[in-house]
């Protein structure tokens, strides 16, 4: 079992061009347990977004626009789903080969093995997840700037976004499914036999790192755009209307998601910007990456479901009435 510190054998080498790991007995360590606690704060956003979805499913038919704009929330539903979706593919590819523990079965993986599609759903679902994050911070802050005419607008950009966002990831992913499936080991802080599963166009492909860079670079440009644009406008706002109090709240559920979401997309520009010029520490990174995944997917989901007023069964809406100070006031 190698240490914390001391360099496994075979690092990022295929581990099907070495025998041995067909023998390879499980070492339970740290790893194992980081999965398990991985898995465990997964379940809490799973279930907040089946919640949400059965939510949209029972009210879609009604027009629920004043407790919650229909296009944010479907925006917000595509985006959570990708990401679960794309959580759940890392389990598989990522986390659990990480543990070793199914290391002695994928040693003999074919070059044509099921895994090359399962890789491609994966990047798909990355790069959507992605694409639908920066959906819905552009519907929000188009509802925040033309709050009147907005939702015709906002059905044709998320079609068109959507269409959009869908062909262009199958086609990213596509070259995945022409190449072949592998498995590597990892290197420190992972142990002998910790490996993940990846297909030979992901495998040292330079041009595919920097091209991933670039994409999620733009992504939290877009993001970081959005986000001030929207504070900008919350400055001037007042919600001086019915359900003020209600709305208030709504309002900063959706500035503090759109917070949370920019945080981690900051972090893993720095992570992304370091593995391409600190390929000593990949590792490392490899091992923070799935935290900062949690962090957008999981607080994203149960902070918005939990704290979204609307979603709450007990509330009840009523009319508030505001009188301007300025009245004039007849005895």
């Amino acid at each position: 079992m190698s240490s914390f510190f001391q360099h496994p054998e075979n690092a990022y080498l295929p581990i099907g061009q070495f025998p041995e790991y067909q023998k390879f007995v499980y070492n339970f360590d740290y790893i194992t347990i980081v999965s398990i606690l991985t898995f465990i704060f997964f379940m809490p956003s799973v279930y907040s977004f089946v919640q949400m979805t059965i939510f949209y499913e029972k009210n879609v038919s009604r027009n629920f626009s004043k407790e919650i704009h229909p296009f944010v929330f479907k925006t917000f539903l595509h985006m959570q789903g990708c990401g679960i979706i794309y959580t759940i593919l890392d389990f598989f590819l990522y986390r659990i080969p990480s543990t070793s523990i199914v290391t002695s079965y994928f040693s003999t993986i074919r070059g044509d093995s099921i895994i090359r599609y399962v890789v491609a759903v994966f990047y798909g679902f990355d790069y959507l997840s992605q694409l639908f994050t920066v959906l819905f911070c552009f519907i929000r802050v188009l509802v925040l700037y033309n709050p009147r005419k907005h939702l015709e607008i906002c059905k044709w950009i998320f079609v068109i976004w959507s269409i959009t966002s869908y062909v262009l990831s199958f086609v990213a992913s596509i070259p995945h499914i022409t190449n072949e499936a592998m498995g590597l080991q990892l290197d420190i802080p992972f142990q002998y036999g910790s490996m993940f599963l990846t297909t030979t166009f992901a495998y040292g492909n330079g041009l595919q790192t920097i091209g991933g860079f670039i994409f999620s670079f733009l992504v939290t440009i877009a993001i970081v755009v959005m986000t001030s644009m929207m504070m900008k406008k919350l400055k001037g706002l007042k919600f001086m209307t019915r359900n003020s109090a209600r709305k208030a709240k709504s309002e900063t559920t959706l500035t503090i998601t759109m917070f949370v979401i920019l945080i981690p997309a900051l972090l893993t520009q720095v992570l992304a910007f370091s593995s391409i010029f600190a390929n000593q520490f990949a590792g490392y990174l490899i091992l923070i990456r799935p935290i900062l995944l949690d962090c957008r997917v999981n607080i994203v989901s149960c902070y918005f479901y939990w704290t979204y007023p609307y979603f709450r069964k007990n509330t009840v809406s009523h009319s508030v009435t505001v009188r301007s100070l300025s009245s004039n006031v007849v005895p």
